[in-house]
């Protein structure tokens, strides 16, 4: 299959993945809770749209020198249409990653730094994220709410702090100090395990690399990654608060990053359909909160978010193919997953 074919075949798939979103928002619904709040609602978008930035900014620490042919707007919105893409993408983050390098192209940023930069940018949102999920639930566990979770939830809780916490030092002791390399593939595999093996060591060697070119740009990253996910978090504080509940952005942080692993186990699901909502239910039970409507609230006011900032996404990509040098990245017949 040419790569002209797959992506057309892939865009059909996004356009489709976005039509099922659409068909199974009930507008309805979204158009009671959004006159509920009222003017509110323009707060939870202030607030995503700061943690966008933010995210941008962490993108654009990782860039070097590619830092002076783009400016902060223009990769705000290749960052949108790219997340956009990765939502409603069956390959997830690493197709809507992938279609950001590409993005990149017509602003002079060759396809090693723009790869280089996506991928150490992903790491350390990432990386930040298990920080923050880390202190969230270690806040938990030491609240008077621990006492009240059934032993299986407590121990699953404590369970996952472990595994994470491993995996996080493990990952960093690597990246900072590890001088083995893994093992080389074949620079040209004919199977599929063996091209994804490749461009798996590959996307490592590149994180290495931009962490020991420049270890205070990572870690600039990972900070502004950081403050991405805190703001972010607020929008659950936000809801919770809108809904007449007595919450504290701790609980909203943990809310938002809980919600994520469970985004995260089902990316392959385009927009993620009744895999956030049931992540919504399970981690509001979780600090207590089990009326049966607030979870179904809360998840109208977050998908009402997500389909306005689809429509924005899609508005930037029309902004995007009006550039004369986009035109040119979109006619390559570039895959974007």
């Amino acid at each position: 299959m040419s790569k002209k074919i797959l992506k057309v075949v892939l865009v059909l798939i996004i356009v489709a993945s976005i039509a099922v979103f659409l068909y199974n928002t009930d507008l309805q619904a979204t158009k009671q809770e959004l006159h509920t709040i009222g003017g509110k609602f323009f707060y939870l978008l202030g607030i995503t749209f700061l943690a966008y930035i933010f995210g941008t900014l962490s993108w654009y620490a990782c860039l070097g020198e590619g830092r002076k042919k783009i400016g902060i707007l223009q990769l705000f919105a290749v960052r949108q249409v790219g997340e956009t893409v990765g939502q409603f993408n069956p390959t997830s983050v690493v197709g809507g990653d992938l279609y950001k390098a590409e993005l990149l192209k017509p602003y002079g940023i060759g396809k090693e730094l723009a790869l280089q930069s996506v991928a150490t940018s992903r790491i350390t949102i990432v990386l930040s994220q298990i920080l923050l999920l880390l202190f969230a639930c270690g806040w938990l566990l030491g609240t008077d709410a621990a006492t009240n979770l059934p032993p299986s939830m407590k121990w699953g809780a404590y369970g996952i702090v472990g595994v994470l916490m491993g995996i996080k030092l493990s990952f960093l002791y690597w990246l900072m100090f590890s001088k083995k390399n893994p093992a080389p593939a074949a620079e040209h595999p004919s199977s599929l395990f063996g091209r994804l093996r490749y461009q798996l060591q590959k996307l490592l060697a590149d994180i290495r690399t931009a962490y020991r070119q420049s270890p205070k740009q990572f870690w600039l990253s990972y900070l502004l990654a950081a403050i991405h996910w805190i703001i972010g978090s607020l929008e659950f504080y936000l809801i919770l608060i809108f809904l007449g509940f007595s919450v504290t952005p701790l609980h909203g942080l943990l809310l938002d990053m809980g919600v994520i692993i469970f985004k995260s186990a089902g990316a392959f699901v385009p927009g993620q359909l009744g895999v956030e909502e049931f992540g919504n239910k399970m981690m509001l039970q979780l600090i207590g909160i089990a009326a049966g409507s607030v979870w179904i609230s809360a998840s109208i006011l977050r998908r009402s978010r997500q389909l306005s900032w689809l429509i924005i996404g899609f508005i930037l990509y029309l902004f995007l193919r009006k550039n004369t040098q986009a035109k040119s990245a979109f006619s390559n017949g570039n895959i974007i997953c």
